[in-house]
């Protein structure tokens, strides 16, 4: 069975919804498991944010040596270590996406998304022609819709905070809509965002480059990289209630290069609170995708 058979057999008996897409980067020889479909990105969409802070400071409209001074209602719950620290905190913007991309810190994003504008990265992503990648919201946004919440300033960390642990967020809710109103993407187009940027088309060379040095440094491997030579894939990943997401290059070796995303989805309903379960699903989940990972490695595109 080839690998586009494997994978499919594998995402079809895990009891998830997945999206699957990979690309070769050298060849363009593709492969796809409902990779059209549009799903919630979670974290994923720190990518296209991090081709859009290049892009604006490659227009000049900022260095990424600049400073940039947090602010309380920059803050914001969820991945991250910015949140815990005082307020006036001046990290560089290089910095900021480094801690966005390599631990995933959601405050850090939304400094980023304040200064570039939300709209602009979505429409970098049209220029690029990348229409199934949609970025209306910043992680603060995405919270205030999954627990419907006031959308008009009044609600900060605290109140978040508290929205989190009083219950879990919906599915039904409006961060997992499967639409432009939401942070959406499908796996085929997020592969393709990683093509670009192999191929120094989503920004000069220089700038691509440092994308990938900075997914290189990625701290979350135990998803599609898991089983993976250490040090072969640059990745970004994405997690929200049920959603663990992942995206990025495996590099096998010199001139051989994978491109790929893998959305999945898994809507079983837990108590809240149960950290028990929560981790053996994570367990089972992200072993189904460094599966993935691994078939990848042996079978697609040799």
């Amino acid at each position: 069975m080839d690998a586009q058979g494997q994978i499919a057999e594998l995402l079809g008996g895990a009891g998830i919804e997945a999206g699957f897409a990979a690309i070769s980067v050298q060849s363009g020889a593709q492969i796809a498991v409902n990779g059209a479909a549009l799903f919630p990105t979670a974290s994923t969409f720190k990518v296209p944010v991090m081709v859009e802070v290049y892009a604006q400071a490659r227009a000049g409209k900022f260095a990424i040596t600049d400073r940039l001074a947090m602010t309380q209602a920059q803050k914001t719950m969820g991945s991250g270590v910015i949140q815990a620290l005082d307020v006036g905190l001046a990290p560089t913007i290089r910095d900021l996406m480094m801690l966005m991309i390599i631990i995933s810190d959601n405050t850090a994003t939304d400094m980023l998304v304040d200064l570039v504008g939300a709209a602009n990265v979505t429409a970098r992503m049209r220029t690029l022609g990348l229409h199934d990648i949609h970025v209306p919201h910043k992680c603060h946004g995405l919270f205030l819709a999954g627990w419907d919440l006031p959308k008009d300033g009044s609600v900060g960390y605290a109140e978040i905070k508290a929205a989190s642990k009083a219950r879990p967020m919906p599915f039904d809710s409006a961060a997992f809509a499967r639409d432009g109103s939401n942070n959406t993407a499908s796996a085929i187009d997020l592969a393709r965002l990683m093509v670009l940027i192999a191929k120094a088309e989503a920004g000069t060379a220089e700038d691509c480059a440092d994308m990938i040095a900075i997914m290189e440094t990625q701290h979350f491997q135990n998803r599609v990289p898991r089983f993976l030579p250490t040090g072969s894939v640059a990745n970004k990943t994405g997690s929200l209630r049920g959603l663990r997401n992942d995206t990025g290059l495996i590099r096998r070796g010199p001139g051989d290069t994978i491109a790929f995303a893998l959305f999945t989805l898994d809507t079983t309903e837990m108590p809240h609170g149960n950290s028990r379960q929560l981790q053996e699903a994570n367990v089972r989940i992200e072993t189904v995708m460094g599966e993935v990972g691994q078939i990848l490695w042996d079978a697609f595109a040799r």
